[in-house]
């Protein structure tokens, strides 16, 4: 194989309602042991995995591959298939592919890099993470808070790229403005008081600084005083930690294609594997956009929101997952 190419292959082939949500996810059985040889990047149509002598079964995102397993593409479909030696590879309708089997001789290669360990560690433990590592049908309780839900959405324990961050919270009832304020390890750098939910990096404010954990916090404010207040905790990157990431998104889309369901599933992937969640999940919303018929979006954006505690939210992103897995 060429490391880090995409190639084409087109082989002819004869609650939470109530108080709580049961997750139910669609991986197929995946090994109980280390990472995989191959995932399943993205699907098109009615795509199916092979085991051994077992019968076929039914293929999403994300779906983990190990040696001897085949992937079958019916006509009108498609399958984009990430190794773990960085490539990435394109079934074609009415093809398939045998993990570990060889790629047949002068495949077409499109442009592409190296796909660095890293890229394909993080993709690998966000598909055979938790209960789907027993390859089973994941359930999983999803609690909503005892009291109103977070005000804050971010950004929310997560780590940024951009040292100029924007700020998003949810409106709280009876306030007609809010004070935001962001505090460094040496007290207050700044604040505004605005009416909207959504507040730009302050033109006037000085960057934050490459490497440093920050509180921002938000007072919901009413003639009569403080209504309520929250706060939340991210970090910028460091330089070259940031460069890296940066580094590895551009080879996941030269690889992957921009704008692709595969470019996406990998990069929200990676990035939540890297505990950048506000980027991950801009990842997971534009494969939802792209791939509408599929539940592994909003599963995936519901681990998103789950590891940053917008509980009601991620339950709703896994009841509509679940609702998605029902469709016959």
């Amino acid at each position: 194989m060429v490391f880090g190419r995409r190639i084409r292959l087109s082989m002819p082939s004869s609650s939470w309602c109530a108080a709580l949500l049961l997750l139910a996810t669609i991986a197929a059985a995946l090994p109980a042991l280390g990472a995989p040889l191959a995932v399943l990047a993205a699907v098109k149509g009615r795509v199916q995995v092979v085991r051994g002598s077992n019968p076929a079964q039914p293929a999403g995102f994300g779906v983990a591959l190990e040696q001897g397993d085949q992937v079958v593409v019916p006509a009108g479909g498609a399958a984009t298939v990430f190794f773990n030696d960085g490539n990435v590879i394109e079934l074609s309708e009415k093809s398939r592919i045998t993990v570990g089997g060889k790629v047949p001789a002068k495949p077409r290669v499109g442009p592409g890099s190296d796909l660095s360990g890293e890229v394909y560690s993080n993709v690998s433990r966000f598909v055979t993470g938790g209960s789907a590592q027993t390859g089973l049908v994941a359930m999983a309780t999803v609690r909503g808070s005892d009291t109103s839900a977070p005000i804050l959405l971010g950004p929310r324990n997560t780590g940024l790229l951009d040292s100029r961050p924007s700020f998003a919270w949810r409106a709280v009832e009876g306030a007609t403005r809010y004070r935001v304020s962001v505090t460094g390890e040496n007290g207050e750098l700044w604040n505004r008081e605005v009416e909207g939910l959504a507040l730009d990096y302050p033109t006037n404010a000085e960057s934050l600084a490459a490497g440093g954990a920050y509180l921002w916090e938000v007072q919901a404010l009413s003639d009569n005083g403080l209504l309520r207040k929250e706060g939340s905790s991210f970090e910028i990157l460091k330089t070259e930690d940031a460069a890296a990431v940066r580094s590895n998104l551009d080879r996941i889309h030269d690889s992957a294609g921009r704008d692709t369901p595969a470019s996406h599933f990998l990069a929200g992937s990676y990035l939540f594997g890297r505990r950048i969640y506000d980027d991950a999940a801009r990842h997971f919303k534009a494969l939802a956009r792209l791939s509408p018929e599929a539940s592994a979006p909003h599963e995936a954006l519901g681990k998103v929101y789950r590891d940053q505690g917008l509980m009601d939210m991620a339950a709703a992103e896994f009841q509509q997952a679940l609702a998605l897995t029902r469709q016959p």
